[in-house]
């Protein structure tokens, strides 16, 4: 990994969701918010992965952190979830790794290619199951709020 300093890393993963945002027609009220999960979730990241040099680590709590601050922007905001976490989780996505796996591949470097591509697909994994553990608590609690909603509803009546 580069080092390059936090606040640059910000500034750039921030431009490059605001580029994806912009790519996926999110409304324009929306892509500040967006950039800066991106840039949060990056930045996340890059401070986990040089505390503990585990990108798959990294890489769970970063994406759980993007799909938190997803969730409470779409509450905020009014607007669906994935305007945020599509977007904020796309500079974590591991597309260096899938270019990397495909090169050894071609050039018959059959244990590297199996090597990196395994570690690529496990941080696709954790990115997965970070958003996907986030979401489902969400959408649990909501459920919960829901139902204690009506039983208080029921009582009233």
């Amino acid at each position: 990994m580069i080092d390059i300093p936090i606040p640059l890393s910000f500034l750039f993963s921030f431009l490059a969701t605001i580029g994806f945002a912009v790519f996926y027609n999110s409304p324009k009220r929306a892509l500040i918010p967006a950039g800066i999960t991106g840039g949060l979730g990056w930045t996340i990241y890059v401070l986990l992965f040089k505390l503990s040099y585990n990108s798959i680590f990294a890489n769970f709590i970063a994406a759980a952190l993007v799909s938190i601050m997803g969730e409470i922007l779409a509450r905020k905001m009014k607007q669906p979830a994935i305007l945020f976490v599509i977007p904020g989780i796309l500079p974590l996505v591991p597309g260096l790794g899938m270019y990397n796996t495909m090169l050894y591949m071609v050039q018959k470097d059959y244990n590297l290619a199996i090597s990196t591509g395994a570690d690529t697909l496990f941080i696709s994994a954790s990115i997965s199951l970070g958003v996907l553990v986030i979401t489902s608590l969400s959408k649990t609690f909501n459920i919960v709020q829901l139902r204690k909603q009506i039983k208080l509803q029921g009582f009233k009546k």
